[in-house]
């Protein structure tokens, strides 16, 4: 018996090959965040907008942050206003709207980063509301 051409050994190898990539990168897809849950670098976050003790008014204060760690799904960040939990927002690029008609004064922003497994970092800012 002679031996196949070796275009269809190339095409058969070929095919046994694929579920086992298929299958390899599945695991990636479903573990990846498993793995980045270790931050490289030391977690930190810091209210960029609205600058301490900023005078705002309007209806709705925008509250971004900016966090030095890439932890996925394994991390959220928590937004309370003069110690009161609000909002958390648990994808990247956290921030906040806040609602601020009715609320003139003095009032503390805090956001804290919350990473599994790694503890939490915060950062707060004061605002002067005028209405």
């Amino acid at each position: 018996m002679s031996a196949p051409p070796s275009s269809t050994v190339s095409h058969t190898l070929r095919l046994s090959v694929l579920p086992m990539v298929v299958l390899v990168l599945a695991g990636f897809v479903l573990f990846a965040c498993e793995d980045s849950n270790t931050p490289e670098e030391p977690i930190s976050i810091e209210i960029t907008q609205p600058a301490d003790s900023q005078i705002v008014s309007g209806t709705v204060l925008r509250i971004l942050t900016e966090t030095s760690s890439q932890c996925g799904c394994n991390a959220h960040v928590e937004f309370y206003i003069d110690g009161v939990h609000l909002y958390s927002h648990y994808q990247p690029f956290y921030y906040y709207d806040w609602n601020i008609t009715g609320q003139s004064g003095e009032h503390l922003i805090c956001a804290k980063l919350v990473v599994k497994d790694h503890g939490d970092v915060s950062d707060s800012v004061r605002v002067f509301i005028e209405q």
